[in-house]
């Protein structure tokens, strides 16, 4: 019996890892769509079967398992339609695989009872080790009842529950760590892996999601012989903002220039924060004609908007632009962030609040 348990617990927790590879983009939580949280369940369904196939008969008929552990796991991370996802799952299985009768009939009706008890529970406004140990003791509680109902020798019943409830509680203990553990590493990576792309302070990309953005608009301007245009973006004076009214205030103006821009901009522009107050904006399959129309319409949203300080003064500012266009009016693509540039300083040098481009 020790034997089978152990084989019940490897399998378990190899699955815990793969399903936390499977699902590591929605790093699991409760927020996720129903799509995933049945995905989910449905995940820890097929988990609760492969522990059944790897199962302890106890009588010719009755068969001990760790399978309700996967219904815990789809409740904690899922939550309770996750949790009933693989309950039903389990419960299906159990019955059409090793065949309709009272004791199979009596084992699936309990794990949807603990389907639905680990639902309820995992919405308790508790700590997820409590609602872990919760639903763990609630299910075994029930499974113990299903247990005194079909095993009728009294020395089995003891046996059986001995090993059960030991090797539930210390895999189940165990099964919980590694998955918070896997969970947590995944919640951390994703947020590295973000934030290594996005601008802290304005949410646009960083000037090395920039790179990325600029370098494979490069690859789909060679393979669909595309035009490709590149805003670059300087606020006028920002200096004085910050001696004015403090960086605090210079951090506001920037947060809201980001919103301006985004919001702006066509919706597959891809806009970027690449400096202290200086942006970007590429502009794919774009002539330079549309592109000088799309960078106007940012200089005019920026000069008629009122930013808000954290002290409530409202100023206005204004931006000076360079554009640059492959192949209207840059040759070489791989100058055309050098072109944009330099025409961002003939705006700059003719007069600022203005856009310009290459002759």
């Amino acid at each position: 019996m020790l034997r089978d348990l152990f084989i019940n617990g490897t399998i378990l927790i190899s699955f815990i890892f793969i399903n936390s590879q499977i699902f590591k983009k929605n790093s699991l939580n409760l927020s996720v769509s129903y799509k995933d949280k049945f995905l989910y369940g449905l995940a820890q369904g097929i988990l609760g079967i492969i522990l059944m196939l790897f199962t302890l008969h106890i009588t010719p008929k009755t068969i001990i398992d760790l399978r309700h552990i996967p219904i815990l796991l789809a409740a904690l991370y899922g939550g309770g339609f996750a949790s009933i996802i693989a309950g039903f799952t389990i419960a299906i299985f159990r019955i059409s695989f090793f065949g309709i009768s009272t004791p199979a009939i009596i084992a699936s009706i309990n794990m949807l009872v603990v389907a639905i008890s680990c639902a309820i529970i995992s919405k308790l406004n508790v700590n997820e080790f409590k609602k872990w140990t919760y639903m763990n003791l609630i299910s075994l509680m029930f499974i113990t009842i299903t247990f005194l109902i079909i095993i009728k020798n009294s020395v089995s019943l003891i046996n059986t529950l001995i090993y059960f409830w030991l090797g539930s509680l210390i895999i189940g203990i165990l099964a919980y760590y590694i998955a918070n553990y896997m969970n947590t590493s995944i919640k951390l990576l994703n947020r590295l892996e973000h934030d290594s792309t996005i601008d802290f302070l304005t949410g646009l990309n960083n000037v090395r999601q920039f790179d990325n953005a600029i370098n494979e608009s490069f690859i789909n301007v060679k393979n669909k012989n595309e035009h490709l245009s590149i805003l670059i973006i300087d606020i006028d004076f920002f200096k004085k903002v910050n001696d004015t009214y403090g960086h605090l205030a210079g951090d506001a103006v920037l947060q809201q220039l980001g919103v301006v821009l985004s919001t702006s901009s066509r919706s597959f522009d891809i806009v970027s924060r690449i400096g202290g107050e200086e942006f970007s904006v590429i502009l794919p399959d774009c002539p330079a004609k549309q592109a000088m129309e799309v960078a106007e319409r940012l200089r005019l949203a920026v000069e008629i908007y009122e930013f808000i300080l954290p002290d409530e003064t409202k100023i206005n500012i204004c931006i000076s632009i360079g554009a640059a266009t492959y192949p209207d009016n840059v040759n070489n693509l791989e100058n055309l962030v050098h072109e944009a540039d330099t025409a961002l300083y003939a705006a700059k040098n003719s007069g600022r609040n203005r856009v310009c481009h290459p002759e």
